[in-house]
């Protein structure tokens, strides 16, 4: 009997992909890494760097209004979370979440906070508010009052005491009385209003007021002081001068630096004064000297913010062509007098800053965003220069085309820095190690992820939790702090998850492949409640699914009977494909979960195929 050759088989050939890293936006699917993902949709790497489903949100209180600010404040010792939503100040109980008013009528734009002396400042770009843990009030109501003038004699004269406090009108003037003269000459004209006055102690009513001249008229003149020399005439009176408190009202960026303490606050970001920023007196945010401002760079370009590095405060400006984009502030102390004054000098030019509420410091350098992505201000450790270096290069491609990345706001949460634009979010992760790119100068840049329906507007973090505030006023933070399935959830609704391969020809993009049946999967990440839906694409082929997968581990403690899977093993499940796919140049597969209340990570992805003909 005649025996026939047997066909030689075709040799089986596998590819693998593991140690997952991040997204790679920069570049064609075909061209990453195989450790990166083209497009990968919330989705975060967990402790060990492996990509799995983001944790989701929820709504703790909900306002009229939109939500302007969310903070949380130390006064004197007690915690209090305030809330700006709309035109309303609220204090926001936690433990119940009841918003409790505290103020209406304020501006319903973005505000901004900070903590001094036990009070809580806020700024809305109208307004400049203070709470003491118990009343909101104009801090005009309780400003600092300055002696403007002292030793004066009743004709004027004198010396020159304090400057102006440019949050409110009020001034006093500090006299001599010779025991003779009625007449008081103030020390400026065309003044409001004589407010008090005191002679040797004593509250004086008997008097007249030119305030056209700035003078006031005794009924009798006063006698002279009991000690010879010692001022014994004080009047308080105001002059309000148009446009000194807007300079304050209209910031909507602070920062609080003093070089080696923090005893100053700065403010900027006055729309009419864009490059101007000015500073409050010591540990006293009630009293803004009129000469206690800075015109930093080119008049008319915009300061954005503020960062702390080392001694120096940096100031970001908006790109300019022409002018440093960062400068630097530092104090000098002047050794005889003990006063302190704050130089500036020029730092860099080139990459200016962008959106003023997305500053923040991951691994402690400070980030910002510009227009052209996420940067970094470094120091060069052995000459003290300043250089700023992209960090974000990963999803810059699509980051840089965001409509409204001036508006993006950012936090850093878990070693994160969390970037959030309509919705969106880019993540640099803070925990992997760092990849090196010619775009960050020999430096390194982060890993990165990308999340949808995040439908944030403010950020606050709080003892490691990540809260924020919606345009149609809900209060929300990530379920981090949960331990059941219903921590993959946005607000009860499903998370898409999804994680796509590099697109692969195996190292022959000339030759066609066939992806055989068996051998080819994934491992997965396991969960009490977790499935998965393979799917296949290639050159000539959109995408079919191959796979629907229940990938649920048993848990008395939380079990979905619809998707009872009756696996007890809490190992990583391996997900074989069962599918063959003929006449491929290039395949990529994607993996994907978008149920409610379900984990979901991939470790690793093998494939298996043949190689045949040459494409024609």
């Amino acid at each position: 009997m005649a025996k026939f050759p047997v066909p030689k088989q075709p040799e089986r050939k596998s590819e693998r992909f593991d140690g997952f890293r991040g997204v790679d936006f920069s570049t064609d699917p075909t061209q990453v890494s195989s450790k990166r993902s083209p497009w990968a949709l919330n989705m975060i790497s967990d402790s060990g760097g492996h990509p799995e489903k983001r944790v989701g949100w929820r709504t703790l209180a909900t306002a009229d209004g939109a939500i302007n600010g969310i903070f949380h404040c130390e006064l004197s010792g007690v915690g209090k979370f305030l809330v700006h939503a709309g035109t309303m100040l609220y204090e926001w109980n936690m433990e119940t979440n009841v918003l409790i008013a505290l103020k209406s009528g304020i501006a319903n734009a973005k505000s901004t906070c900070f903590v001094m002396n036990g009070k809580a400042y806020i700024l809305t770009g109208s307004e400049f508010l203070v709470y003491d843990g118990t009343d909101v009030k104009s801090v005009s109501e309780i400003a600092y009052v300055p002696t403007t003038s002292i030793s004066m004699n009743p004709a004027g004269g004198g010396t020159t005491y304090e400057e102006i406090n440019l949050i409110q009108p009020k001034r006093k003037n500090s006299f001599l009385a010779d025991g003779v003269s009625k007449v008081y000459q103030l020390d400026t004209t065309e003044i409001t209003d004589v407010l008090e006055v005191i002679v040797n102690g004593n509250t004086v009513t008997e008097y007249t007021v030119d305030t056209s001249l700035g003078r006031l008229t005794f009924t009798t003149a006063p006698a002279k002081p009991a000690i010879d020399g010692q001022d014994n005439v004080f009047i308080t009176f105001s002059k309000t001068v148009s446009g000194y408190a807007d300079r304050i009202c209209k910031c909507t960026i602070a920062t609080i630096y003093g070089g080696a303490g923090s005893d100053r606050v700065f403010l900027s970001g006055n729309p009419e004064m864009k490059s101007t920023d000015w500073v409050c007196s010591l540990n006293n945010p009630t009293y803004w000297p009129d000469f206690g401002y800075t015109n930093i760079g080119a008049d008319g370009t915009a300061i954005v913010g503020y960062a702390r590095i080392g001694d120096y405060l940096a100031i970001f400006k908006e790109d300019n062509q022409q002018d440093s984009t960062i400068y630097l502030r530092y104090v000098l102390q002047n050794s005889s007098t003990g006063k302190t004054a704050f130089a500036v000098k020029q730092g860099i030019s080139g990459v200016g800053a962008l959106a003023k509420r997305a500053f923040g410091y991951l691994l402690d350098e400070p980030l910002f965003v510009s227009r052209t992505g996420i940067y970094a201000l470094t120091s060069n450790e052995i000459t003290y220069t300043q250089a700023v270096r992209n960090r974000s290069y990963f999803v810059d491609a699509k980051l840089t085309k965001e409509p409204n990345l001036k508006d993006a706001i950012a936090a850093v949460w878990k070693g994160y820095y969390v970037l959030c634009v309509d919705g969106r979010c880019y993540i640099l992760d803070g925990n992997q190690n760092k990849a090196y790119k010619p775009q960050s100068y020999g430096e390194y840049v982060y890993e990165c992820y990308y999340w949808d329906n995040i439908p944030a507007q403010c950020f606050m973090v709080w003892q490691g939790h990540l809260f924020f505030g919606t345009e149609d006023g809900k209060v929300c933070r990530f379920s981090d702090d949960r331990e059941t399935m219903d921590r993959y959830s946005d607000d009860g609704e499903a998370i898409a998850a999804e994680w796509r391969s590099k697109a692969t020809d195996h190292g022959d993009f000339m030759r066609l492949k066939t992806l055989v049946k068996k051998g080819s999967g994934m491992m997965a990440k396991p969960y009490v409640r977790s499935s998965v839906e393979v799917i296949i694409r290639t050159d000539q082929d959109w995408g079919k699914t191959a796979r629907v997968e229940n990938m649920s581990a048993f848990d008395f403690n939380d079990v979905d009977y619809d998707k009872f899977s009756f696996v007890t093993n809490d190992s990583p499940q391996m997900i074989p494909f069962n599918s063959k796919t003929k006449k491929y140049s290039t395949i990529q597969i994607i993996v994907r979960n978008t149920e409610k209340d379900e984990g979901f990570g991939v470790f690793g992805i093998i494939l298996r195929y043949t190689a045949g003909n040459y494409v024609k």
